[in-house]
């Protein structure tokens, strides 16, 4: 390329691209959006006018590069300077597009903060657990796509021979004209809906990125058109300082203080408490609290972790991780001169646990084996390194370890003596696995990971007991949420939904002294604290530093539970779970279920059942964020 290309080659490019990026918008789209012609008419305007908008970050640069080379009289570097920047911003568009749509196909939910969070934090990334074959589809993706962008500007671009008629193509400010016009009549078609609670155009707006909501529900109600009741019932919260705990709290040490052993699975999900799946497990349960219909602080790590060490709901994280405030729990520990060792087979910082859950630790205590190994063998690792530090530490001092087994994180690893469930997936490529028929073979990796999780939380209990340590120790074992493989909601894994597959997982607790039981009411997280504090004597009663309640006491029962994730929390009783969105702005569509996590009929009235109980999550939800006095 030896001179800068005209403008109107440059405006073919961007047509051209702009056709490729409408193409891929439009793969966000399902049948039921050409269901009716107003919802076609939308759709057709949506897509066309956010395709452009998506574009908006190569456009911009391209043509401000583009009119400043113009004026220099570029060279031949400059040429190739403007080729690169165009094929390269246009590319990661698509890239970005692509990985979007993956993301909302397999959970729900678009690129947002939970997904640059993951990005961008140290071990985020491979936090997913993708397989080589993922990691190389994925890239042989991106070449492709950036190939596709450099084939078009080729095309674009190229020099045409002299003698052929030239093509006619839109000129430049027509397009943006006729962007222009179907912007328009998109956000009028979009506020006209949200007036009318025209739900078809609603809710399709879901399946765009970014999408942004404009409504004007009072001009609408002047023109005397009938406006409909908001939809989507929201809370909405200030926190204006943090309150934690609500007085000091009142400590007395016991003389003889007990160990904890805290063993948490990554996606553990409450149907694999099993004989045949979890034997060592399920054995232990028997002689310890089973707690049948335990529920997770969230569907995913984040939430779940935070929720059963500091004893809130989920939002509370993001002010304490501002104010960098460790869980009272693990202070109390540190005080009473416990010994620390904590494992796990991914990441302290992805999600960033070393500046939460764990931010008083020594880095010496702290024990992270990511990359290298496999799941699996990692686990295995952990666990042989947590029974020599219990071997090894000082007799006269209580300890308390931490194991966080990875290897029932999705793509589910495991060795060839734990499979108990054929057929399997040999080979789970996230991007190519045909995810409706192979869920069955896909779900048999799981529950083979499982087995083996298994085999590593029976070597920890045989070691105490061999060691008799039992009568001394309390054995928390717990997953962080569940997993679901399309039982309810037509996708697979977590952090998209909040029925039971996604957030309840096996509950065994055992204290030295307690009889067996079954706890058949619901538990959660959030009570672990509030049951635990209690035997580090903490003479506080637990609404002074949780929301949970103790486990142990005779009276104890819990209404329902509380899960959150980024946007939303969620309320799980014994008839309805239902989520809310959290400081949401537009449409979000709200989960109602039944018991059995299926939609209810009459949203409304499953809503005003738990109106009680939703006064007092929203007072939950800043009691521990306000300001003190």
């Amino acid at each position: 390329m030896h001179e800068l290309p005209s403008r109107d080659r440059i405006d073919r490019f961007f047509l051209i691209t702009g056709l490729w990026v409408v193409l891929h918008v439009s793969a966000f789209t399902t049948g039921k959006a050409y269901s009716a012609p107003a919802v076609a008419l939308w759709t057709l305007a949506t897509t066309i006018s956010y395709a452009f908008l998506y574009l908006l970050p190569a456009l911009i640069p391209g043509y401000l590069l583009y009119g400043w080379l113009k004026r220099r009289q570029a060279t031949r570097a400059g040429a190739a300077a403007l080729a690169c920047l165009l094929v390269g911003l246009t590319g990661a568009v698509q890239v970005l597009l692509f990985a979007d749509r993956t993301i909302y196909g397999m959970y729900g939910f678009h690129i947002n903060g939970f997904v640059v969070d993951l990005v961008f934090s140290p071990g985020g990334i491979a936090s997913l657990g993708a397989s080589r074959s993922t990691e190389l589809t994925a890239a042989l993706i991106v070449v492709a796509l950036l190939a596709l962008q450099a084939a078009s500007y080729y095309w674009a671009t190229r020099r045409v021979a002299e003698h052929r008629p030239p093509r006619v193509l839109p000129r430049a400010r027509w397009v943006l004209l006729a962007v222009l016009v179907l912007t328009v009549g998109e956000r009028l078609a979009y506020g006209f809906s949200a007036a009318v609670n025209y739900q078809p155009i609603l809710f399709a707006s879901e399946r765009y990125p970014f999408y942004l909501p404009m409504t004007f529900r009072r001009l609408a109600a002047r023109l005397g058109i009938n406006t409909a009741s908001e939809t989507v019932e929201g809370i909405h919260i200030k926190p204006s300082g943090l309150s934690y705990p609500l007085v000091p709290l009142q400590v007395e040490a016991p003389a003889r203080p007990l160990n904890i052993v805290w063993l948490v699975a990554e996606s553990l999900r409450f149907d694999l408490l099993e004989p045949h799946l979890m034997p060592n497990l399920w054995e232990f349960s028997g002689q310890a609290l089973r707690l049948e219909h335990h529920y997770s602080g969230g569907n995913a790590t984040q939430m779940g972790i935070f929720s059963m060490f500091y004893g809130l709901y989920g939002n509370y994280w993001f002010p304490l991780i501002k104010a960098g405030r460790s869980p009272l729990l693990m202070d109390v520990l540190q005080q009473q001169n416990y010994q620390f060792s904590l494992h796990t087979s991914q990441s302290f910082t992805y999600p960033p646990f070393d500046k939460t859950v764990f931010l008083k630790m020594k880095p010496g205590d702290m024990h992270a084996l990511s990359g290298g190994p496999q799941p699996w063998e990692r686990d295995r690792q952990n666990i042989d390194d947590i029974l020599r530090f219990i071997d090894a530490r000082d007799p006269g001092r209580p300890f308390m370890t931490y194991m966080f087994f990875e290897g029932t994180h999705a793509n589910y690893t495991f060795p060839d003596d734990s499979v108990i469930a054929r057929p399997y997936l040999e080979d789970f490529n996230y991007l190519s696995a045909d995810f409706a028929g192979q869920m069955e073979p896909i779900k048999n990796r799981y529950l083979n990971a499982a087995h083996h999780v298994d085999r590593q939380i029976g070597r920890v209990i045989a070691h105490l007991r061999e060691k008799g340590l039992l009568e001394t120790t309390i054995v928390i074992v717990l997953g962080d949420h569940g997993e679901e493989f399309m039982e309810r909601s037509n996708r697979w894994g977590h952090a998209a939904e909040f029925n039971r597959y996604q957030t309840s997982t096996p509950g065994v607790l055992w204290v030295p002294g307690e009889k067996p039981r079954v706890i058949s009411g619901i538990t959660s997280h959030l009570d672990i604290p509030a049951t635990v504090m209690p035997l580090l004597g903490v003479r506080n009663p637990p609404g002074d530093y949780s929301q949970g309640y103790d486990l142990l006491k005779p009276d104890f029962h819990r209404d329902y539970a509380v899960a959150a994730d980024w946007h939303r929390i969620a309320y799980i009783g014994e008839k309805f779970k239902i989520a809310f969105p959290i400081n949401a702005t537009g449409v979000i569509r709200q989960e109602v279920l039944d018991d059995d996590d299926r939609p209810v009929s009459d949203p409304d009235r499953a809503k005003d059942e738990i109106r009680p109980a939703m006064v007092e999550i929203m007072n939950n939800l800043t009691r521990f964020s306000r300001p003190k006095g």
